[in-house]
């Protein structure tokens, strides 16, 4: 049985701490095992990642990634248009820590996410939404998710 830290449900967002930067990245982790990374720049690209992902030992987490899409991003959450999309199959394995950080100018300390490994680019994300779907993936528009597996019966 895989183990999923319950601590990296929800949403990340790596804007708290991307200062002077001209791009910014989400995590995204499911209660199911799934998520997304996105990265997106001034420039409007926009790029999203899907995996797998895992914690295989305390304070170790683990993403096989499965499916990208890469475009631009253009008015609301979404692709205005689609360069490449197609299965991926990187695994990335870092240590990672969650606790409180004070972002730059921020004025006081928010739950944070430090992953030893970038991920999206970077290695530093607060908090975002705690409550996400399958639906916020802007790349859900482009390559529709399948159903989650529903678990099997209980054993006799």
């Amino acid at each position: 049985m895989l183990h999923l830290d319950r601590r990296l449900i929800g949403g990340w967002r790596s804007a708290p701490f991307d200062v002077g930067a001209m791009e910014t990245s989400d995590l995204v982790f499911l209660a199911d095992g799934r998520g997304w990374s996105r990265f997106e720049s001034i420039s409007s690209e926009l790029g999203v990642s899907r995996f797998r992902w895992h914690c295989p030992d305390a304070g170790v987490l683990e993403m096989r990634h499965t499916w990208q899409v890469d475009g631009r991003w253009g008015s609301g959450d979404g692709f205005a248009a689609v360069d490449f999309s197609g299965p991926d199959d990187e695994v990335v394995r870092t240590g990672y820590r969650i606790g409180p950080e004070t972002p730059p100018y921020g004025a006081g300390p928010v739950d944070t996410l430090v992953l030893d490994r970038a991920v999206a680019f970077t290695t530093t994300y607060a908090r975002g939404q705690r409550t996400v779907s399958t639906a916020d993936d802007p790349s859900a528009a482009v390559v529709p998710y399948t159903p989650a597996p529903r678990p099997a019966p209980p054993g006799r």
